[in-house]
Parts: C-alpha cells; sequence; structure tokens
C-alpha cells in the first residue's frame, strides 16, 4: 500500500478517537439501562434475571421500557432520538472498527477498508469506502452522543429518586 504517510497518520488519530468515543457512548447507554432496569422495573419487563449487555440487546431494551413503561412518557421523544441515534452510528463504527485496511492506496484521502461479515452458512467480504474529510461530521454526532447519553441518565435517575 503506498498511501501519503500523513493521511494514514490522520486515519489512525481518526480511528483512535471513533473507539475511545464510542466507548464513551457506549458506557453512557449503559449507564442508562441500568437507571431503567432497576429503578424503572426494566427488570420485570425483560424476563432475564440479568442487564442487557450486547448492543443490540440494550437498544432493544430501551425501546422496550419506553413502550411500556409509563413514566418515561415525559423522556419518550428525547430517548426515542437517542437510540435512533446510536443505530445510526452503529454500522459505521462497527465497519471502521473491524475492518481492515485493504491494498489499494488511499485517494484523496479514501480509504478502501474490507470486513469479514460472518453468517452461520457462510462468510462474505464487504468492501467500504472511508474519507478522512467526513470525520469532522462524524467526531461532532459523536459528541453530542456520548453528551446527550449521560444527561438522559442522570435525569431520569433523578427524576426517579424524586418520586420516592
Amino acid at each position: 500500500m503506498s498511501t501519503n504517510n500523513a493521511e494514514v497518520e490522520t486515519l489512525y488519530r481518526q480511528v483512535g478517537f471513533i473507539v475511545v468515543q464510542w466507548g464513551h457512548c457506549e458506557q453512557s447507554l449503559e449507564l442508562l439501562v441500568n437507571v431503567l432496569y432497576l429503578q424503572y422495573d426494566g427488570k420485570k419487563l425483560t424476563g432475564k434475571k440479568k442487564i442487557p449487555k450486547q448492543l443490540t440487546e440494550k437498544l432493544d431494551f430501551v425501546k422496550t421500557c419506553i413502550q411500556k413503561v409509563p413514566s418515561l412518557e415525559p423522556f419518550q421523544s428525547e430517548l426515542e432520538s437517542l437510540v435512533s441515534n446510536f443505530e445510526a452510528l452503529t454500522q459505521i463504527r462497527h465497519d471502521i472498527v473491524h475492518g481492515a485496511l485493504s491494498d489499494e492506496p488511499a485517494i484523496n484521502g479514501v480509504f478502501t477498508l474490507i470486513r469479514l461479515e460472518t453468517h452461520p452458512d457462510l462468510h462474505e467480504v464487504k468492501e467500504f469506502q472511508y474519507d478522512l474529510a467526513a470525520f469532522p461530521a462524524l467526531e461532532a454526532r459523536l459528541v453530542r452522543l456520548g453528551g446527550v447519553a449521560p444527561k438522559i441518565a442522570n435525569r431520569l435517575f433523578r427524576a426517579r429518586q424524586q418520586r420516592q
């Protein structure tokens, strides 16, 4: 791969930011799930004795709580927006984090990555492009998500504490 070293360094910095910021976002979602599970009777909704762990399970759990927990009605639009933003960013993050640089050189800051998608009966290679110039918009979305998620969890926690 003969790519400009500055572009590669920029790619690595951007991927590093995505990884770290996503960790913050998902940890904030964990906090929200924990509050819903323990303080909003979410435990009764799941029929399971454990808090959801996988991202998809967490998002599905929040959706279920939105639909079935009446005291969440004042927070419904915020929670729905939060879930929607997570869902919109999940595949982008997944592709970048689990992708590998192809042998093709970057062209004008656009890298080609490949990722093996595994399925029960077959595996397939997914190829996608990552444009360094798209990072500022992605960065802003991730920062916003990382700021909103803990605030919602905190408001839900405080609202429940005030009612008790």
